[in-house]
């Protein structure tokens, strides 16, 4: 069957008179009756005024063929990207080609009949040697093979663009020209996450907080209900952002909204919910952090112990920050209480825990309490300023590209 059609499309003849006389001419079918049979000798004038028509019919369908594919793919590359966009256009492709070729049939299905008459349809099948078709079908599979390294050309300049402006986010240099080389990336080629990600980091280097913000939206919502490790990032630059843009609030809102739309596995939920709970404390918004980490905690199952333990380590650690010492205190004793009996898998986190507990004893005056606690983690005096929780002021974070 493939090879029939291959055949087909590759053949350039379109007209020929049978054995019995009989003149046949090729119809726009690819496969089934591909031919439209006179049981008569048409004289050549005749015969060349259809195949003029059919010329010319032919010379719009190429154009169709051409601009519909350019068409949809410059509609595709501006639409939001999804598999099921993607396989739309492509739908959307075959019916609009087939609808152009079928159109094209009716036109000379109906001038055959103005000007010749009834015919019955046949396989149009005409007299040529094999050495003669392997040579239409060379000559065709040429042209497919110009038309992939023309493809190939037109994205040639997206990877010397992509390449160039790796070069530059790492360098830390020519921002305008990074914002500049993806605004005629993306509009030629279809939407990459990375250009994206570069060009948010160079917008944000022109302090263009704005279009960094819009960018850094562009990327969560390209990438779907996906969670990437590049989000974790993408996430606290977000914060970073809306912030310079509107408001804290306003920027754990939109982190919220956000998160909401993927997926995320506990250790992940754990983590983005670490990123929002310092922003949050530094913005002095400490509102609904205790509850979130005692929400999460209490959706765990039962059985699953070590995320207990390690999201109420994390818990512990934002209650010192926001100054509940007392409440850290408590859940320091329950997490150390828990580790010594259960060493073989937390004995490590025993050191860091009990010298974060010793500095929650030392804030509520308890000095005894802190130098017993910091002699048993067996962290040096010198050491010890480094174990004591802390936050450092949110910055803009930059990844390698």
């Amino acid at each position: 069957m493939l090879k029939e059609i291959f055949e087909n499309l590759s053949s350039p003849i379109l007209y020929y008179v049978d054995k019995s006389g009989n003149s046949i001419f090729r119809n726009f079918c690819i496969t089934g009756d591909t031919g439209f049979l006179y049981r008569t000798t048409i004289p050549k004038a005749n015969a060349g005024k259809v195949l003029e028509y059919r010329f010319m019919l032919d010379r719009y369908l190429r154009i169709a063929y051409i601009l519909i594919p350019l068409l949809l793919y410059f509609i595709f590359i501006h639409v939001k990207y999804s598999l099921i966009g993607l396989l739309f256009f492509e739908f959307l492709w075959l019916v609009l080609v087939n609808a152009c070729r079928l159109y094209c049939s009716n036109l000379y299905s109906n001038f055959l009949l103005r000007n010749i008459g009834k015919y019955e349809r046949v396989k149009f099948t005409p007299n040529v040697p094999q050495g003669k078709k392997d040579e239409f079908v060379a000559v065709y599979r040429s042209k497919i093979i110009v038309i992939g390294i023309v493809i190939l050309l037109f994205f040639l300049p997206a990877l010397i663009m992509r390449y160039t402006m790796s070069l530059n986010a790492n360098a830390k240099r020519n921002f305008r020209q990074i914002v500049k080389m993806s605004d005629v990336y993306f509009a030629l080629y279809p939407k990459s996450v990375k250009i994206y990600d570069m060009r948010a980091y160079a917008k944000a280097m022109e302090r263009d907080y704005k279009g960094a913000l819009a960018d850094y939206k562009t990327v969560l919502d390209i990438s779907g209900k996906h969670f990437g490790k590049h989000d974790y990032v993408r996430f606290a630059n977000l914060l970073f952002m809306q912030k310079k843009v509107t408001t804290p609030t306003d920027a754990v809102d939109i982190f919220n909204e956000y998160v909401t739309k993927k997926n995320l596995s506990i250790l992940e939920t754990s983590q983005m919910l670490w990123i929002k709970s310092i922003f949050k404390i530094e913005n002095n918004i400490p509102e609904g952090i205790v509850q979130e980490y005692d929400d999460l905690i209490s959706s765990l199952d039962s059985k699953d112990t070590d995320n207990q333990f390690y999201i109420s380590s994390d818990k512990a650690y934002i209650l010192y920050l926001m100054g509940e010492y007392a409440s850290a205190l408590e859940t320091y004793n329950i997490l150390i209480s828990y580790a010594q009996g259960n060493q073989k898998h937390y004995g490590k986190q025993l050191k860091s825990l009990y010298a974060e507990r010793g500095f929650a004893k030392r804030r509520m005056g308890d000095t005894a309490g802190a130098a017993m606690d910091f002699a048993v983690s067996g962290i040096s005096p010198a050491e010890l300023p480094e174990y004591e929780p802390s936050y450092s002021d949110q910055e803009f974070v930059v990844e390698k590209f």
